[in-house]
This record gives C-alpha cells, sequence and structure tokens, in this order.
C-alpha cells in the first residue's frame, strides 16, 4: 500500500541530512539504539571486486508500531522522539532525519520491523525509493516467527562507497568514537555494535580511567553510596561532556552537562555515577530550570547537591593534573611558535627572564585555561609583555593580587606562583 510521507526532495536536502556514508549508518544505529535495542549489527554484503551489493543494519529493539507510522515515517522532521524528554542518552533522533539518509548513498531503503502487539509478535516491511521519497510503501502486518521485536533496514542499489570503506580500521574508529561512551554507559547490560559479526571495541580510546566511591549524608542523616567511573578519551566522543546518573540496576535515569565543556583545551572526559540514590528516580521530579533542582523532595536536592560539588571538585583535579601533565607544554609551545613571547636577546639575564614569565604563564594556564581561551594574539602579546615588565621591577610581589582579581587560586597555586614571583 502506498502512503504519503508529505515530503518534498528539496525539503529533505535543506534539512541537514549527513554528509557522509559514515554518519548515515550512525544514524541507523542510533535509531536502534532509540528503539531500546541492546545490540545492532552491520552486515556488508560485497562482490569480489569490492562493490558492495547491499548493507543492512539490524537491531533487537522495538520495533516500529504500525499506528505510528504517521509521525515516524508521515511527516519528516517529525517524530514521535520529538516529544520525548531529552535527558537520557537514549533518544538521539529528534527529527526523523535518519530513516531517509540512506538516499546519500543507495538507491531503496526497506524496513522489515517485527513488534509486539497484542501479547503477540507481527512483522511487515516498509519501502523507501531514493527518487519517490514522497511516498513509501506498506505491507499488511503478518504474525511473525521471528523470536523476538527488532528492525532491520536493508539498504540496496549502493553507489559511492565500497567495501574497503566500511570494513576498514578508519571506519571502526570511527564507530568507536560515536557510539563509546554509549556502549561503556551501558557496559553491564551487554550493549554491542557489529560489523560483519565482529564487535566494536572502544576500550583504546581511553586515555585515563579511575574509580572511586563517596558516601553523602542528608540532614536527615541518611546515606548514600555514589559509585563514580571517570573516563578521559583519547579523542573527542560523539556526545558532549555529561556526567550520566545509573540507578542500581546500573540503568541510565539521566545526564547533565559537566562543568568543563567549553575549555577548549581537548580535555574529553565522562563521568558515570552509579548508585540506589536514584532508584526511585521519575522524569516529573525534575525540573527544566538549574541543575541544582535536579529532585522536588529538599532531602534529595541537598544530596544531589553535595553530589554535584563533589564531581565538579573531583573533574576540577582531573583537569589540572591533565593540564599540567599534557596540555601547557603545547599551549608553551604554541606561543613560542606563534611568535607571543617578548623579545629576549641571548644574555644570561634574558634566558632568566624568559625562564620566569614562562613559568609564571605556565602556572597561570593551569590555574584556568580559559583565560588564554579566544583572546586574539595582539593582546596575549600585549598581556605577556606587560608582566615581563613588572617581573623586573621592585613591584613584581603585587602580580599575584592582580592575578587572583581575575583567577581564582588554590593554596598550593598561590604559593607556587608566589615562588617565581621571588
Amino acid at each position: 500500500m502506498k502512503n504519503s510521507t508529505k515530503i518534498t526532495n528539496a525539503s529533505i536536502e535543506s534539512a541537514g541530512l549527513p554528509k557522509d556514508a559514515k554518519q548515515a549508518i550512525a544514524e541507523y544505529i542510533w535509531n536502534g539504539f532509540d528503539a531500546k535495542a541492546t545490540a545492532v549489527s552491520i552486515d556488508i554484503k560485497s562482490n569480489e571486486l569490492g562493490f558492495i551489493e547491499r548493507i543492512s543494519i539490524r537491531d533487537n529493539g522495538e520495533g516500529i508500531m504500525p499506528d505510528t507510522l504517521d509521525y515516524s515515517f508521515g511527516n519528516f522532521l517529525d517524530s514521535l522522539k520529538k516529544g520525548q524528554p531529552k535527558r537520557t542518552s537514549y533518544t538521539r533522533g529528534k527529527k526523523g532525519k535518519g530513516r531517509f539518509s540512506f538516499s546519500l548513498f543507495a538507491t531503496r531503503a526497506t524496513w522489515h520491523t517485527v513488534v509486539v502487539q497484542h501479547d503477540a509478535l507481527i512483522a511487515y516491511t516498509l519501502i523507501i525509493d531514493r527518487d519517490t521519497k514522497e511516498s513509501y510503501e506498506s505491507s499488511e502486518p503478518l504474525p511473525a516467527q521471528a523470536e523476538h521485536s527488532g528492525t532491520e533496514v536493508v539498504l540496496d542499489g549502493v553507489f559511492g562507497l565500497n567495501a574497503m570503506t566500511l570494513e576498514s580500521e578508519e571506519f571502526r574508529d570511527f564507530l568507536a568514537q560515536e557510539f563509546g561512551w554509549f556502549l561503556h554507559l551501558n557496559k553491564d547490560m551487554g550493549y554491542s555494535i557489529k560489523i560483519n559479526g565482529k564487535p566494536i571495541s572502544y576500550q583504546q580510546l581511553i586515555q585515563e580511567t579511575d574509580e572511586t566511591s563517596v558516601t553523602i549524608y542528608s540532614p536527615q542523616e541518611n546515606s548514600f553510596v555514589f559509585k563514580i567511573n571517570y573516563i578521559r578519551w583519547k579523542y573527542p566522543i560523539g556526545d558532549r561532556y555529561y556526567y550520566y546518573f545509573l540507578n542500581s540496576h546500573k540503568v541510565e535515569v539521566a545526564k547533565l552537562l559537566s562543568s568543563f565543556n567549553n575549555n577548549a583545551i581537548e580535555f574529553h572526559h565522562s563521568v558515570y555515577v552509579e548508585s540506589a540514590f536514584f532508584d526511585g528516580f521519575e522524569m516529573s521530579d525534575m525540573t527544566l530550570s538549574t541543575e541544582g533542582n535536579l529532585f522536588s523532595e529538599k532531602e534529595q536536592q541537598v544530596v544531589y547537591r553535595k553530589l554535584l560539588a563533589e564531581l565538579r571538585d573531583m573533574l576540577e583535579r582531573k583537569q589540572k593534573k591533565y593540564v599540567r601533565e599534557k596540555a601547557v607544554d603545547i599551549k608553551l609551545e604554541e606561543l613560542v611558535q606563534k611568535d607571543l613571547l617578548p623579545r629576549y636577546g641571548a644574555s644570561d639575564t634574558d634566558k632568566d627572564r624568559k625562564a620566569t614569565l614562562l613559568q609564571l604563564v605556565q602556572e597561570l594556564y593551569i590555574a584556568n585555561p580559559r583565560a588564554f581561551v579566544g583572546i586574539k594574539a595582539d593582546l596575549i602579546r600585549t598581556y605577556l609583555g606587560f608582566l615581563d615588565l613588572l617581573l623586573q621591577t621592585d613591584r613584581k610581589a603585587e602580580i599575584l593580587p592582580i592575578i587572583e582579581q581575575a583567577i581564582p587560586l588554590s593554596d598550593k597555586e598561590r604559593e607556587r606562583i608566589g615562588i617565581i614571583l621571588k
């Protein structure tokens, strides 16, 4: 049976579809996880010359309910996901663009879906052709022979893409970066992505990891234990940087942006927080306003705010450690290469001046990397020039109070800068 999608080719082309096949396939994988799948398999059928004959993306999710087709297929840039709260990682698609992304590299997409309806499994098929995206075909739902629900998307007529691309380590690394944080989030639930039967691994992307536990007491002296799993990734990940909150069943119930999302120092991190504290969590407990009001009850609010303070302190320590060990050397080299330092001669005095300035800049950068972000080169050059001049006067001790007006310093940071100024 033919059905209208109420769209045109022009509307799709202007909607910001993925720019390449890798991103398009990632959209289909996310669709599977959106449908509560725990496993997604990509199978690539190619001939001896490396030309792809067919790509299938199969998941064990809930399938596509027939009574949702008007929303999920009939209206482009609209879907049932659009009205769902975006407070967990399980709903990525908001505008339903992913189902049309096949048109980038295939002529036809066929969805074979199995759903539970009235306590029985039924199956039916949906077809969209690249040249006639303004309509789709659907078959009559019939009793299914399958063992469980799920959806398989089959892409035929593949063009401009060869098997080597999708079977390469580069593509596997792309999926690892896109989904590694999500697979780790759900590692205890057995989530997986496979390409031609081989699981995607993300462990190679983990640069640093740390696990700890904290106990927080409420005003009523109730205690709650939080298991915190911190990860620093080698590369950017397919999500922003969040605290992910998991209940005692290891299921994510909410997430919150960390306070280190805009530091521009390649500090790629995720923090997973597991606790029975989140067992009674309901979406209605959350407010839209501030992070301090995640819960409606006062006792929960107090515990939650204490938890956030612990998490911020922990991440601040981790970031400073990372900056001191990795990022600061890169920043100092950048200042030299861009000729932003004052001009120094070859004398021992000038060498000492340069060393002192670099030590001071190093400590300032560790204390607050953002103080060096988004500033024009000329301003940085001027700023460093004034610091250098002050360091040569008997008023250099006054530099520290001036710095503290702009950058909060810990006792150790204040002590280290004080030693430099002496």
